[in-house]
């Protein structure tokens, strides 16, 4: 008697429950585990036999069906060729730091080529003598956008001593500008031949 109820009770209990997840499951799980993770990766993108930019970090994951990486302890650089002569004795174009960068972590679009840096950002332009910072800051790889948030307060300083923080940072690299959307604040120096 005792065999045949707990025969019964069990049969009952699974054809009430399905043990097949299928491929819900193993949608839910390609999203959430890398494809790959590297420690201390490093990308170069090299043109002409040149670093064009070098992309570093503690831990990197691959995400092949977002096209995504999730990075942790990042940095950047980005190089230009200097022509030969502009760059002092050199006889031949070499490349120089055009602008490099940290987070904390961040998250880039391989396709698009496009990032949402955060925690501590800093973002330097050799080139300009600019320095952001901010907690977050988004890089529209295709339309040369740079963004922070309009919750964040993003500080631009300039090497002259300038400095302005506000929230809604816009900055458009194609035309060399930058604005907010939010409240701003900050002092500005005049260069030497503008203040005689």
């Amino acid at each position: 008697m005792h065999r045949t109820l707990a025969v019964l009770v069990f049969l009952s209990l699974s054809s009430a429950c399905s043990l097949d997840y299928g491929v819900t499951l193993g949608e839910d799980l390609d999203e959430r585990i890398p494809d790959t993770v590297i420690f201390n990766f490093v990308h170069t993108i090299v043109e002409n036999g040149s670093p064009r930019f070098r992309l570093s970090a503690e831990r990197a994951e691959s995400f092949r069906s977002t096209r995504t990486l999730k990075l942790a302890g990042v940095s950047f650089v980005e190089y230009e060729r200097v022509a030969p002569g502009s760059n002092g004795s050199r006889s031949v174009a070499v490349p120089v730091v055009a602008a490099e960068g940290r987070a904390d972590s961040a998250v880039f679009n391989t396709e698009t080529e496009s990032a949402d840096l955060t925690g501590k950002v800093s973002v330097r332009s050799a080139r300009d003598g600019l320095t952001v910072t901010s907690a977050f800051i988004s890089w529209d790889g295709e339309a040369r956008l740079l963004e922070g948030g309009s919750e964040s307060v993003t500080t631009i300083q300039d090497d002259d001593g300038s400095r302005v923080s506000g929230a809604g940072f816009k900055a458009d690299a194609a035309r060399r500008s930058f604005g907010f959307t939010e409240r701003a604040t900050g002092y500005y120096s005049l260069p030497a031949k503008e203040a005689e």
